[in-house]
């Protein structure tokens, strides 16, 4: 007669406590997270051999279009609301507190300060229509100099960044750089993508 074989039980694991701990580290991470803001204008950097990276912190950023229009931003989404309000108080934009809040969401501003009340009022779908006409810049009127100086004095230890398209004409940068010149901006960096 054959020996009954004793039937084998495979050690067994309660896995409750492994999906508590993933769920958790998974909240975690999402609440911890911050989502880059969506650019206003889309720019195509020139290649350089350079690898030096650019601080995510204290950083303003002046981009140049294509077309020679140009637009500020601010990197640091946590910096927004504080320049909001200093940058409303400063010019008597009267922004209200809804609107400073709303400013937050920009990665990139390209209007000029008497619009901008206006523009922060649209919707996310109306701003994406809005053919932007970029912060003045010129020996007549030098906005965008007055945008990067209010930062650095708001942010002491600040930089700042220019990031321009290839296509970006000549003259619009040399202007830029003059503007800076003239006011003392002699200091900043510019972005480019490193080569393959």
């Amino acid at each position: 007669m054959a020996a009954v074989k004793p039937k084998r039980h495979g050690p067994a694991m309660d896995m409750t406590a492994m999906c508590d701990v993933a769920f958790l580290l998974l909240t975690f991470f999402i609440m911890a997270s911050s989502f880059k803001s969506e650019e206003t204008v889309t720019i195509d950097t020139p290649s350089s051999i350079s690898d030096e990276l650019i601080p995510e912190t204290d950083i303003c950023m002046v981009t140049i279009d294509p077309n020679g229009k140009y637009y500020f931003g601010i990197t640091d989404p946590s910096q927004r609301d504080d320049f909001a309000k200093v940058l409303s108080d400063k010019y008597n934009l009267g922004l209200t507190n809804a609107e400073m809040v709303q400013y937050t969401s920009l990665a990139e501003v390209g209007v000029p300060m008497k619009k901008l009340k206006n523009y922060i009022g649209l919707t996310e779908q109306q701003r994406a229509k809005v053919e932007l006409e970029g912060i003045p810049l010129d020996s007549a009127n030098a906005e965008l100099v007055d945008w990067v100086k209010l930062y650095g004095e708001t942010f002491r230890g600040s930089k700042i960044a220019v990031r321009g398209d290839g296509k970006t004409p000549y003259p619009a940068l040399k202007n830029l750089f003059d503007e800076f010149g003239k006011a003392d901006l002699n200091k900043f960096q510019l972005i480019t993508k490193t080569e393959n």
